[in-house]
């Protein structure tokens, strides 16, 4: 791992050595939000040593413990049967992703009664049916490669939200329908996070849902209401659903511009881990609003 990185331009987070660090954080705080992908886990199902030890250990101590994912892929049953597999214990309850909390906005904040276009995969559908919202567009919507073919699109006129998450289907024929359906001015456009890039080992770039957004806002020439982090929304529904104190609280995630943001955003201590993302070196250009009060090699270190 990397050492720490002095720089004049920003203050230099404190460092998580020994469990006699941890405890004093823990002392201090009462609830633990996890990012997941790069703090519990990297890639599809590569457990961080110890991390669910940790998790276990925090709960038995009578810390409050949640997890919050821009990840929209999943619905939150599907991420407890990860948490599972991975030998966490977990329950749908403690999983705060960003697909969760578009639909709980849609449903709980904007009182939307229609239908969706969702660019997006079935998790995200399946957490907008739990909400009692139907939609359409899931799964490959073919194109022949003939221009005429997009401009025979019937709308639905029943569509008056446009939800955009990761969607490993996505094609000029989903973007046209999504920006047709915005150029309804009161048609809804939502998106679930603005992450640029999916976390992989290896040196393939695979990009993430932010990608598809940047491209239904230039078409549609609309900006959305994002819900995951760094965005209030998420917080928002956390707060709501367990009335956490942002004071006692500790944002645990390894991004400095989603995870740790958020955290300082909301008034709650950070710290980033260098099992993910960003890394000490990302400092350096780092604003202050980006910086996290500690940094730890490893979550898994402190089980």
């Amino acid at each position: 791992m990397e050492s720490v990185v002095q720089t004049s331009r920003t203050c230099v987070p404190e460092e998580l050595k020994s469990k006699q660090d941890w405890c004093a954080l823990e002392e201090s705080v009462d609830t633990f939000l996890f990012d997941c992908d790069g703090v519990l886990w990297t890639g599809v199902a590569d457990p961080i040593p110890g991390a669910s030890e940790l998790v276990k250990s925090l709960k038995q101590k009578g810390k409050a413990v949640y997890f919050v994912s821009n990840n929209s892929s999943k619905s939150r049953k599907e991420y407890v049967h990860k948490f599972t597999k991975l030998g966490f214990d977990v329950s749908e309850s403690d999983i705060f992703t960003s697909g969760y909390v578009s639909a709980y906005c849609l449903k709980n904040v904007l009182n939307f009664r229609k239908k969706v276009y969702l660019i997006g995969m079935s998790g995200l559908e399946e957490e907008l049916r739990a909400f009692g919202i139907h939609s359409t567009g899931t799964g490959c919507d073919p194109y022949n490669g003939q221009l005429d073919s997009l401009m025979e699109m019937q709308p639905d006129p029943e569509v008056e939200a446009v939800l955009v998450g990761y969607d490993s289907h996505f094609a000029i024929t989903k973007l046209s329908k999504a920006a047709t359906y915005l150029s309804n001015p009161k048609c809804v456009f939502i998106a679930t996070n603005e992450d640029n890039r999916l976390p992989n080992k290896t040196h393939v770039v695979v990009p993430g849902t932010g990608c598809y957004v940047k491209a239904v806002e230039f078409a549609a020439e609309r900006k959305p209401m994002v819900m995951g982090k760094p965005n209030n929304a998420t917080f928002r529904c956390i707060q709501e659903s367990t009335k956490l104190d942002p004071s006692r609280t500790v944002m645990i995630g390894d991004r400095l511009n989603t995870d740790i943001l958020f955290g300082k955003r909301n008034g709650m201590k950070t710290v980033l881990t260098l099992t993910g993302i960003s890394q000490l070196s990302d400092l350096e250009q780092a604003s202050s609003d980006h910086i996290p009060d500690y940094y730890c090699n490893s979550i898994g270190v402190f089980c």
